[in-house]
């Protein structure tokens, strides 16, 4: 496994754990302090600006590697 297959990988879990993250934030039944709320809503923000970042450098390898043909 490379290493841009592991970050894929680990993001993909990340996100998944965001996802849960939302869907569990959403659930009528379930009361949320105020803190926590921000607490969740900033570590989907860290997730989603880390894997923004990695799609921005997978294109920019991938632009790399196409230019050296």
């Amino acid at each position: 496994m490379t290493l841009t297959q592991f970050r894929a990988k680990m993001l993909g879990y990340a996100l998944g754990l965001g996802k849960a993250l939302c869907e569990s934030m959403s659930l009528e039944d379930t009361q949320l302090e105020p803190e926590q709320v921000r607490k969740n809503v900033n570590a989907i923000l860290v997730l989603l600006t880390e894997c923004e970042d990695f799609l921005k450098s997978f294109n920019e390898n991938k632009n790399e590697c196409s230019d050296s043909d």
